[in-house]
């Protein structure tokens, strides 16, 4: 069986959160990776829902997708990216492309990097767009917690 990349990327800043390229960049601003008539028809397995207020998608991908489509995300270099805020200004950053993948734990099973989901396993019947409500439920679960201890 082909080698699986598992990646993950957010919409919120570009170069902090996503590599601010092609195809990156239109798959952000399409939301390409929550169409799930798109992510079948590439036989991706994707998970995706909101974290705050940005857009969070976990990507479960054959190598050679990855390396067809998106080939600096193996590729080990790095970037610079600019972010600008009113407290800081203009501040540079380094970045690795490296940085987009997501790891297999001591069991085995992939998380994201940004909000610890678990990845979809790269199967058949997972290939697709799920979204998911895990970030919010979890937060609900936190207060649950909080309210209980405050009695």
């Amino acid at each position: 069986m082909e080698e699986i990349i598992y990646f993950e990327i957010n919409n919120w800043f570009a170069g902090r959160d996503y590599p601010n390229e092609e195809p990156f960049k239109q798959w952000v601003k399409d939301e390409q990776f929550s169409d799930d008539a798109w992510c079948k028809e590439n036989k991706l397995c994707v998970k995706w829902g909101y974290v705050d207020m940005s857009e969070s998608w976990c990507v479960a991908a054959p190598r050679s997708w990855v390396e067809k489509h998106c080939p600096n995300l193996l590729s080990g270099k790095e970037f610079t990216y600019d972010l600008i805020s009113s407290r800081d200004g203009r501040q540079t950053y380094h970045n690795n492309y490296a940085d987009f993948l997501c790891h297999a734990d001591e069991d085995g099973i992939y998380h994201s990097c940004i909000c610890g989901w678990a990845l979809p396993d790269y199967c058949e019947e997972n290939f697709g767009a799920e979204f998911t409500n895990e970030y919010f439920d979890d937060l609900e679960d936190d207060e649950e917690e909080i309210d209980e201890t405050d009695e």
